[in-house]
């Protein structure tokens, strides 16, 4: 239970971090040159990287449920 409340909060803050830098980045209003483009680029990079890291350990963390509930489909 722990480990999927901290994982949850670790993807919660990755994801919302990417969709902030990643409007950021769209709508071009980041403050700042360059350098800050370059910036906030970084950061949108490594939280995907974390939230795919993060879902890995989702997907393998609940691989029995997911197994059970495909069963359940099958019937």
């Amino acid at each position: 239970m722990k480990k999927n409340f901290y994982l949850d909060v670790i993807l919660f803050i990755a994801g919302l971090i990417c969709i902030i830098t990643g409007i950021m980045l769209d709508f071009h209003i980041i403050p700042g040159g360059r350098e800050y483009h370059r910036i906030y680029r970084e950061i949108h990079t490594y939280s995907g990287y974390v939230m795919a890291i993060g879902l890995i350990f989702h997907i393998v963390w609940h691989s029995s449920w997911i197994k059970n509930a495909f069963k359940q489909l099958k019937k």
